[in-house]
Formats: structure tokens, sequence, C-alpha cells
């Protein structure tokens, strides 16, 4: 007998919609799925690290770039729809002659506009209901536009918490919320495994470390950044580059490191290991993160709306410390983390069980 197969394509804008989807695809694996990535670039070789018996298909992203200046990202995004557009066109088209081929029974998109089919269950992960764009007419444009565009699929899936104890806001739990049916996933924490999975004690403590992530030339400045201000302050700390591609080390000093990537046991032991955590504060690494405990430091990028309003409700919330990146100075950032009263946020682990009851639904 023939095993169901699904095929499943996260969105590569930043690392993060790739790897909150390791812990959902061994879900599926453990359910019998034979699983097939769509993706290319740094999201293939991540997840071709976490899920070896996954078929890999290729399919371009949407290669977006970001600004220099935050205040001139929404001109360069503005420049870049027809890329976009001509994106989405393209994954249906893929995907219909890709359906032809591998007969999928279930196709999951993660913030993928056109990878859906109209006759297979088609699913649309997302935590951005409300996007939150810099005019306000701007962003209840988008999501009439969004909620109308989701028609086309036969369910949202959020990986968040329902009601008002969740983690992203209005961003997931808006008042007004989108006709197909909508399943609130929980948590997506691949990390979670892998510290349960491996006891570390250590007896050395670096005093940060830098998680950096996110599209160009936004990524690079934020590595820039943090080197050279921890150097100076002469501190131990270790950076994750976000650059899986690359194969070796950028810098090392006696008291610091830049790694281009790490796989999830050795990430959960730099963790582990640091007092604090600095990153973007983009969603995923948040989910991620939760678990460790961690003191958290974000600098969101500049000019991305979502988190800055993440960086600011996680702050309102003692959940997290959020600095702008403009005037970043990290003594003076660590001498706030040192007295800040943090709080731990919420954590509702996403289940294999409920996903096997989410599917059902689907085609009921």
């Amino acid at each position: 007998m023939k095993k169901p197969s699904v095929c499943i394509s996260p969105i590569d804008w930043g690392l993060g919609h790739a790897t909150r989807c390791i812990t959902l695809i061994k879900s599926l694996q453990a359910l019998g799925y034979e699983v097939y990535i769509a993706t290319e670039k740094n999201h293939e070789t991540i997840l071709k690290e976490a899920l070896p018996t996954a078929t890999f298909l290729n399919l371009r992203g949407y290669r977006i770039k970001y600004a220099k200046r935050g205040y001139v990202l929404p001109i360069i995004l503005l420049t870049q729809v027809p890329k976009i557009i001509y994106s989405i066109v393209y994954e249906y088209y893929w995907l219909k002659k890709a359906q032809q081929q591998f007969q999928f029974d279930l196709i999951i998109s993660d913030n993928r506009f056109g990878f859906y089919h109209q006759q297979v269950p088609s699913v649309f992960i997302t935590h951005q209901l409300n996007l939150q764009m810099h005019f306000t007419w701007a962003t209840r444009l988008f999501q009439k536009l969004v909620y109308a565009w989701l028609n086309r699929f036969s369910a949202c899936w959020i990986p968040d918490i329902a009601g008002n104890d969740n983690l992203s806001g209005i961003l997931s739990n808006p008042p007004h919320k989108p006709a197909i049916p909508i399943w609130y996933m929980g948590c997506l924490s691949r990390l979670m495994e892998a510290a349960k999975n491996n006891a570390i004690t250590t007896n050395s403590t670096n005093i940060f470390l830098g998680i950096v992530s996110g599209p160009e030339p936004q990524r690079t400045l934020l590595e820039n950044l943090l080197w050279k201000m921890g150097n100076e302050l002469k501190l131990s700390f270790v950076l994750i580059a976000g650059t899986p591609n690359n194969n070796k080390a950028y810098q090392q000093t006696a008291r610091s490191i830049i790694y281009p990537h790490l796989a999830a046991t050795e990430l959960v032991k730099e963790i582990q290991n640091a007092e604090y955590i600095i990153c973007r504060g983009g969603y995923t690494t948040l989910m991620e993160l939760i678990p460790f405990g961690k003191k958290l430091i974000f600098i969101p990028t500049p000019g991305q709306t979502e988190q800055l309003y993440l960086g600011n409700l996680w702050q309102e919330k003692n959940w997290a410390l959020c600095f702008n990146q403009e005037n970043f100075n990290l003594k003076v950032a660590l001498e706030e983390a040192s007295r800040f009263n943090f709080k731990q946020p919420p954590f509702s682990a996403f289940s294999t069980e409920a996903l096997e009851a989410a599917i059902k639904r689907l085609t009921l």
C-alpha cells in the first residue's frame, strides 16, 4: 500500500520559516507520511541536515532583499512587488506540475501564497493574520487581501496559543479571523527535543550568544555590530551567523568566535552556555528559546514592523528587552539587562496527536 505523501514549502524570508517546519515534518514522518520538501539554498541545507530521509525538490524562493536603512524599507519592498507576484505565480504552476508527477495527498505552505492545489487539501501556516504595516490603512487593506487569498486554502495553521495568553499578540490573535478553519498549533520548538536528549553540563559561561539571521544586508550589519562591540569590551561570546552554506567560522579570537551555522545539538550547548541571548526577535527564534529560560535581548531588523511589534510586546510583558539597532550600545544593553526583571513567557507544546486530528478534519 502506498504511503500518504505531503509536500511542504517554507518561504525564504529568514531561516525561521524553515527551522520551525522541522518539528512539524518529524511529526508527519511519525504519522507515516512520505515527506517532500520544496526549497533551495540555505533553507535546503538546514532542512537536509535535520531531515536526511526527506525528499528534496528544488523550488526557487522569493529572494527578497532589505535596505541598509530601515526608513527606506517600505520603498525597497514596494519595488520588489513584481518579483513577489512572479514568485507566487511561479510556485503555483510549479506545484501543479509536481502534483502530476508525485500525487501528493497533502500540501503545506509556510507563508507561500501560491503554494496550494485546488484538488488537494492545502494548508497555509502563518502567525501573521494581522501583519503590522507602517500605516494603519495599509494594515487593514493587507489583512483584507490576505483573508481573501486564504480562501484558496483548506485551512490555516497558526504556531501560537489561542486567546489572550499568547506569544504574538494581535499578529496571530486579531479580533477578526479568516473564514477558513483555523488550528492554533502551539509552539514549534525543534530545540526542545535536542535539549531533552542531551543533558549538558559546562563549567564555562559566555556573556552572550548572538543569533544573527534574516535578509541581507541587515544580517551582515548586525553580525559586524555585535562582533565589533563584543571584542571592544573584551567579552567572551559566540555569534551564529545564519549562513549554513559557509563551512568554516569567519573569525576567532581568544574570547570569541563566529560560527556560520550550528546543528541543533551544538546550538543547544551554546544557548545553555550563555548568560544572555541577543537576537533579532524573529518569531521562530522566540518559540525555540522559551524552553531554556534565558534572558533575551532583541535588536529588531530596522523597518521590519513584525519584529518591532514583537519586541515592544515582549518588553511590556517583561519577557525580553528590546533595543533599536540604530543607537544600540552593547555595554548599556547588558547593564540594563542585569537590572531587568525578566519573566518566563508561556509555552504550549505542539503535539503529533493534535496534528493527526487536524489532518483528519481536512477530509471531513
